[in-house]
């Protein structure tokens, strides 16, 4: 007969204590990672995995990069060396502001949430960076993201190839220097005199309730005002209100970097209308959203090549 109850060995015993004591450890690592990420930092797991590629710099471990063939050959020519590819991200939950004004004016909400949602991103992507003892993260995107489980809320993920520089293209101050540049464009700066200093972005969000001319343009009809070619004044303003929001904040981010100005700058809008009815009209008002991103420079003659021409350097494919 098998006895109900029988005594744990030894070897069980240990055996089950080591799985809780495992258990308890994990635990404890994911309560800390959580607690690191609420700070703004990384989870453990990648900064463990950074402080060993950094470690393993003199055993030259194995890197991983997005560069082309060609562009890797042409930077391993110039001194710059691939360490690792890094990435910062962020879902931030967007807080409550009202949706309807009756005047032009930024949704303040809404533009905090897209630039801090973007700087705790771009916060990480630098830390993974300088726990590789990286010089400079080239090739920087980032993508926006969006959840169907988290409506309200807007996410970030910026990527890019952590690289270590030659001696003389590495920012004076040691710090690691972001761009938005592909290594093959950074190197060619160099050489021109023309340093690198960092990434300026900013996001403006506007909105432009429709003015009585608008809604008469808009509401069609054979006979009515819509029936004529005209332009909505005030939702082109709206337009360009947004745009210099964004493009004088990123302005100044670059000023206070230092830098002489914004090469490789992208512009992203995108707009939408809300329904609102006024009193008894309806109307479609317009909400525009900016994004703008560029690598600041500034003029360094200290970098620039005795030999190097302004031609670019250029890499053709010839498949």
């Amino acid at each position: 007969m098998t006895p109900l109850f029988r005594h744990k060995s030894e070897e069980d015993r240990a055996s089950e204590s080591a799985r809780t004591e495992a258990a308890e450890r994990d635990q404890q690592r994911a309560e800390e990672s959580r607690r690191r990420v609420e700070a703004g930092g990384l989870p453990l797991a990648a900064e463990e995995r950074l402080r060993q590629l950094a470690s393993a710099e003199g055993g030259r471990g194995l890197f991983s990069s997005d560069l082309s063939v060609q562009e890797f050959s042409l930077l391993a020519g110039f001194g710059v060396r691939p360490l690792t590819q890094v990435m910062g991200s962020s879902i931030y939950n967007v807080g409550w502001q009202p949706v309807y004004f009756n005047v032009p004016t930024e949704v303040t909400v809404l533009s905090g949430a897209f630039n801090e949602c973007r700087r705790l991103a771009l916060d990480r992507l630098t830390e993974e960076a300088r726990l590789a003892a990286a010089d400079a993260v080239v090739g920087v995107k980032i993508e926006q993201g969006a959840h169907d489980w988290a409506a309200g809320a807007i996410e970030f993920i910026a990527v890019g190839t952590a690289v270590r520089l030659a001696p003389h293209m590495r920012h004076p101050d040691g710090g690691t220097v972001l761009t938005d540049l592909t290594g093959q464009q950074f190197v060619q700066l160099c050489k021109v005199g023309v340093r690198p200093v960092g990434i300026a972005a900013h996001t403006s969000v506007q909105y432009v309730p429709a003015t009585w001319q608008t809604m008469q343009a808009t509401s069609g009809g054979l006979f009515g005002a819509g029936g004529a070619n005209q332009e909505l004044g005030d939702f082109t303003q709206g337009v360009y209100a947004a745009r210099e929001k964004a493009v004088g904040a990123a302005a100044n981010q670059a000023r206070r970097l230092g830098a002489d100005g914004l090469v490789g700058v992208q512009i992203t809008q995108h707009s939408r209308t809300h329904s609102v009815r006024r009193g008894m009209y309806d109307s479609e008002d317009l909400e525009v959203t900016f994004h703008v991103m560029g690598t600041a420079v500034r003029e360094d003659s200290t970098l620039a090549d005795s030999h190097a021409s302004a031609k670019p350097l250029s890499v053709i494919s010839l498949r």
